[in-house]
């Protein structure tokens, strides 16, 4: 087998974990990549638009479209912080709550069923070559994935961006 085959079963993999998470939620009020953000407030009662963008390394335009869009389906509440009138907290509510924690409860059965048949060696053996992939990509790259959240694809695409512009500058 060579690198090709194997790169083609990430991508296969990638792809069809995105169609099961889209077919799972879309009876949800949800949009796919949501229940990071959901979850990040529910952890962080009180949280920022600009903190939860740093910590899921997404645009805060992307989390000012999905915290409106969660705000209109009354999954969480913006409340205008009455020391600096500019500033909206996030606060998940209740139906924000039982939403995360059903589609969390379903995303780790899927991933469960997914593993379903691995001794917990191959587990480990899997996880220490994942590691070794990603430490390779990293270090190729100097991208500091070991920091950030890996959920987030859009988050690694756009540090891949970031790198691309400083490289072309300092050509």
């Amino acid at each position: 087998m060579n690198y090709k085959d194997i790169v083609i079963r990430f991508g296969k993999l990638h792809i069809l974990r995105r169609i099961v998470h889209q077919k799972l939620t879309m009876d949800y009020p949800l949009h796919p990549g949501q229940l990071h953000l959901l979850e990040f407030i529910s952890k962080n009662e009180g949280c920022t638009q600009a903190q939860a963008a740093k910590h899921l390394m997404i645009t805060p335009a992307s989390v000012a479209l999905s915290t409106k869009r969660m705000e209109k389906s009354q999954l969480i509440e913006k409340k205008t912080d009455p020391n600096n009138l500019r500033c909206n907290k996030l606060y998940i509510t209740e139906k924000g709550k039982k939403l995360s924690e059903t589609l969390r409860k379903t995303f780790d059965e899927f991933d469960r069923g997914m593993f379903k048949g691995f001794e917990e060696s191959e587990l480990i053996t899997l996880t220490n070559y994942l590691d070794r992939l990603i430490d390779n990509i990293t270090d190729k790259y100097v991208l500091d994935a070991k920091n950030a959240d890996l959920l987030s694809m859009v988050a690694l695409r756009k540090k891949i961006e970031t790198e691309r512009k400083k490289e072309s500058l300092n050509d």
